[in-house]
């Protein structure tokens, strides 16, 4: 991945986290990733009971922060790329454990338990 993909990736991620200040923004895009459909503004205000004025609003910042995408194939339609959401947040992900392995070098990521070392539930007696 090129230094200016990682930058585009982290954008984006910056963007995803403060969605939740906007909460029409944010309803929408999760519609959008949940259904995986391509969908009109009025469809998207229907099956989320917004105003269609409201709904276009969302729309426009949304792909203003290029975090939907105008559909090529289909007129006034709109559809998210889960896969540049995934990358992005999967690279906030390591960053994170990055910073947390630095921070405490002395602890050691934990291992999976082996099915021989797995400890049972104690049973109670009736």
């Amino acid at each position: 991945m090129s230094e200016k993909q990682v930058i585009d990736l982290k954008n984006k991620t910056d963007t995803l986290l403060k969605l939740r200040k906007a909460p029409s923004q944010f309803q929408i895009l999760y519609h959008l990733i949940n259904t995986g459909r391509i969908m009109s503004v009025k469809e998207i205000s229907t099956e989320l009971n917004l105003t269609p004025k409201a709904t276009e609003r969302a729309v426009a910042k949304l792909i203003e922060k290029n975090q939907i995408q105008r559909n090529p194939f289909k007129d006034s339609s709109y559809c998210c790329d889960t896969k540049q959401i995934i990358l992005s947040l999967l690279l906030t992900v390591s960053d994170l454990y990055e910073d947390y392995e630095k921070r405490n070098p002395q602890v050691k990521p934990t291992q999976p338990v082996s099915p021989e070392l797995e400890v049972e539930p104690l049973s109670q007696p009736n």
